[in-house]
């Protein structure tokens, strides 16, 4: 397993302190934290040893201060700490070169999760319905944490589990008996307009929603005709669904739904009623289990004989195990379904499933701010399409200023939309709910997505104005302020990428990400302000050399995580 530069300084930190206090490693080394900036990279407080060596802490860290000598680190004491900064050699050789030899891989760590599996069941729009707005969140949630886990040498089992069954379905066959054009089957919009209008017909119509009950019913006998009908719509529903997913860059190992489940539940019921057991509640079957005060029960069967989510989400639980071998099992749904998850793994565990709490529910908050259109789903692809049109305008006035060049507006601009509603959404907080706003997703400065893409062209064009990247350079060189606190930001992105995957969080990787941003463009201002700190200084062949070569690995640091994300890198704006 490969080390990043921060651990091993922290991990050779840690055992210098050990030796000196004549403890394991092991016990130090969670106790190491980072400093305070103004003193250091890492310090070590010295409070809980003062009882034991009746010192003050102060004197406790003075002499440990003494004590250690640490290849590449300069120690201090600080008060009751004592800090360790990385000294500019080897530390910036290490950083540099770590990341122009990992390339767009820099972060990644194949050796981490060798031999792990990990399935991730994300996305999941309902067929015969549009992929909405309110599918972001699961979708690059879930996209971003199938790329962290592959960054780390996880095998991925990425699962698109599509909402294909149940009485909605049957909502759509008698709605498109109704009102459906037979010619436009192949329709997404126009199935969407059907479900519509049967929707809204079964909620005044009691004798038309059973009509949809009684269709659903027909399914799960598996009646020819029926199923006829229901494959059409699903094939339909695909065919649009990939073309968005497409869009996005988004591609899955498997695209399945509640469909595959068909036919054997009833298999998963009599496991259940072995252990821990069913009875029967109001003509309906449920699982024998304790329940807190005002829980619903879990639901395995209605009283009129059709399945529920929970008895299709147990049986695709079995399933995905016996065919994976899962260390991990992820969900990445929507907060309002905790109690759901937690019900569903219960019963999982009830069931002496050993794998049960490889169960892992990735919950994350609601997106305020996008209302809905005439009643109906904003859809995603329409979001898509307006965060393009309000970018391309902005890039045709730029070029119209002469303040870009671009042989195709047009893609450009796709790709910066893009970039907008990916990062709006990945730089919250997962578990936060957020409020969309259309300026501020889309402007070129502040936490957006633009204002990355933009640092990593600004960098890109950098390299291009000082002849490309240099083969070789001198990183003695790089010693002012500015660049040493670039270099430290590089160096994090490896310890966030694991970070970021282990808490299911990609805000992490986002929000370094926009430090990394904000650390070079602080470096490439300071050239504005004294010439002698210019990337591209004049005369001086050899500092031009090694601030490029810092530059490139900026470049390339962006690039990394930018791809992570699932955010386009063009490199001009």
């Amino acid at each position: 397993m490969s080390t990043s530069v921060y651990s091993r300084y922290r991990a050779a930190f840690a055992q210098a302190l050990a030796g000196a206090l004549g403890v394991p490693a092991a016990d130090i080394e969670p106790q190491v934290k980072p400093a305070d900036p103004a003193h250091g990279d890492l310090s070590f407080a010295t409070f809980p040893l003062a009882k034991a060596q009746k010192k003050a802490p102060p004197a406790i860290a003075a002499q440990l201060a003494q004590t250690l000598q640490v290849p590449g680190l300069e120690v201090k004491a600080v008060g009751p700490y004592v800090n360790a900064r990385f000294l500019p050699l080897p530390f910036t050789q290490e950083v540099i070169d770590g990341v122009r030899l990992a390339g767009v891989a820099y972060g990644s760590d194949a050796e981490d999760g060798k031999g792990k599996t990990v399935v991730i069941d994300y996305s999941s729009p309902n067929i015969a319905k549009p992929i909405g707005f309110h599918h972001i969140r699961t979708t690059f949630l879930g996209h971003c944490i199938a790329n962290l886990y592959r960054a780390l040498g996880w095998r991925v089992e990425g699962i698109n589990y599509l909402g294909d069954w149940g009485k909605q379905f049957g909502l759509v066959a008698v709605g498109f008996q109704e009102y459906g054009d037979p010619a436009r089957i192949d329709d997404m919009a126009h199935l969407v307009q059907v479900y519509v209008q049967a929707n809204k017909r079964a909620g005044e119509d009691p004798a038309f929603d059973e009509k949809a009950r009684e269709f659903f019913r027909r399914m799960e006998a598996n009646e020819p005709d029926a199923m006829k009908l229901w494959n059409q719509f699903r094939e339909t529903s695909l065919k649009g669904f990939k073309r968005v997913y497409a869009r996005m860059g988004i591609d899955f190992e498997h695209i399945e739904g509640e469909s595959r489940y068909q036919g054997k539940m009833d298999a998963v019921i009599e496991q259940i009623a072995k252990k821990p057991g069913t009875k029967e509640s109001q003509g309906a079957i449920i699982v024998d289990m304790p329940y807190a005060d005002g829980e619903p029960p879990v639901l395995l069967k209605k009283n009129d004989g059709s399945t529920l989510y929970a008895t299709r989400d147990l049986a695709a639980a079995e399933d995905r195990y016996a065919r994976f071998n899962f260390d991990k099992s992820l969900y990445v749904v929507a907060q309002d379904q905790a109690l759901h998850f937690r019900q569903v793994f219960r019963t999982l565990k009830e069931m002496g499933q050993p794998w049960a709490d490889k169960c892992v529910h990735v919950p994350f908050g609601r997106i305020h701010g996008m209302s809905t259109r005439k009643g109906q789903v904003v859809e995603l692809d329409q979001v898509l399409d307006e965060a393009k049109e309000r970018v391309l305008q902005r890039v045709k006035e730029n070029v119209a200023q002469g303040n870009l060049e671009t042989t195709d507006a047009d893609a450009l601009s796709e790709q910066i939309g893009l970039g907008a509603i990916v990062f709006g959404d990945l730089k919250h907080n997962r578990a936060s709910d957020y409020t969309f706003d259309w300026d501020e997703v889309t402007s070129l400065e502040g936490h957006t997505g633009p204002y990355l893409q933009y640092a990593h062209a600004r960098s890109a064009n950098v390299l291009r104005k000082g002849g490309g990247v240099p083969t070789a350079y001198d990183p003695s060189l790089l010693t002012l302020p500015e660049e040493q606190a670039l270099v430290r930001e590089l160096m994090r992105l490896p310890d966030t990428v694991k970070a970021a995957a282990e808490q299911y969080e990609p805000s992490l990787v986002a929000r370094l990400l926009l430090d990394v941003a904000a650390a070079y463009s602080r470096y490439y201002t300071a050239g504005n302000k004294d010439r002698d700190k210019r990337i591209l200084v004049e005369g001086n062949d050899a500092m031009r050399a090694a601030r490029l070569a810092l530059t490139d690995a900026t470049r390339i640091t962006l690039a990394a995580g930018l791809t992570l994300l699932g955010i386009p890198t063009p490199e001009n704006m």
